[in-house]
């Protein structure tokens, strides 16, 4: 559910002139099959087939300006420093541009259920501290007011979730964002 919201907005932004920057795409790029002038991919890993590979918790390696959508999804919640990777994001985004972006929800009712119950949810933010070797994950958890946060600088469009709660208890951060430069 997540990745058809995810891509309704990025269709709403009108793309087909446009440039879209996947980021973190993995195997199952969002903006795949989304008509466009030009589209990049960029990921980690170089089994996933990105346009570029780089790490992107160092930069994004786009020129200034160059972007009219960005798309981020489930990856905010695995770079350390969200605040530069989001001035990154800005850096590359042409004035009026878009970000679309998600992140699990923190606040779910399945995370809530979890803690109640004793647990720290499996995709609960562990700093790298407890994962297998050589394994990496979530190390920051995020809710619709903590993007929000880092989002300053833009305007927010649109915030979805995946579920029919309200939105606030659904287990994904959807938000769709407009760069004021």
């Amino acid at each position: 559910m997540r990745i058809k919201i995810m891509r309704e907005l990025i269709r709403s932004c009108n793309p087909q002139r446009g440039v879209i920057c996947e980021l973190g795409a993995g195997r199952k790029c969002i903006s795949h099959g989304i008509g466009c002038r030009k589209r990049t991919t960029i990921d980690i890993d170089p089994g996933t087939g990105p346009d570029i590979v780089h790490d992107l918790t160092q930069s994004i390696p786009l020129p200034d300006d160059s972007t009219d959508i960005v798309v981020a999804g489930e990856i905010l919640e695995h770079v350390y420093n969200s605040r530069g990777f989001i001035q990154e994001i800005r850096r590359v985004l042409k004035p009026n541009g878009y970000l679309i972006i998600s992140v699990p929800n923190i606040c779910s009712l399945r995370y809530r259920m979890s803690f109640l119950a004793g647990r720290i949810p499996a995709h609960a933010a562990k700093a790298d501290c407890t994962y297998a070797s050589g394994e990496h994950g979530h190390i920051r958890d995020y809710s619709f007011g903590e993007v929000r946060k880092l989002l300053k600088g833009f305007r927010i469009v649109s915030e979805r979730s995946d579920t029919r709660l309200p939105k606030t208890l659904g287990n994904a951060v959807i938000i769709m964002a407009q760069i004021m430069k």
